[in-house]
């Protein structure tokens, strides 16, 4: 009885992360395409589209200092086929390691 309670639980974990890892980060708010600069100051864009009319969302790029160090920057807040962009900084040893979007409905 013990075994067949924990396979039915593993089998439920793996659906559920399975699940999670396939879902679409922006499908509720639209399609997005993110990317980086290709030379410094690095910096990161997001371009939406397909967003409802009151939706908005903005690029949240992750960067990494010249030590190792990361920390966020936001762009500004765009509305449906606009680009949002932000720069790391203008220090060329300043890298983007993640582009991201957030969302605001």
């Amino acid at each position: 009885m013990k075994r067949s309670s924990s396979i039915t639980l593993g089998l439920t974990l793996a659906v559920t992360a399975a699940t999670v890892a396939m879902a679409p980060s922006a499908s509720a708010a639209g399609d997005c395409n993110t990317w980086k600069s290709n030379s410094a100051p690095w910096s990161g864009s997001a371009y939406c589209s397909g967003m409802g009319i009151s939706d908005q969302f903005r690029v949240k790029v992750t960067c990494v200092g010249p030590h190792g160090t990361t920390f966020i920057v936001y762009g500004p807040w765009k509305r449906n086929t606009k680009t949002s962009t932000a720069k790391c900084s203008d220090n060329p040893n300043v890298g983007v390691s993640k582009v991201g979007v957030a969302f605001d409905h």
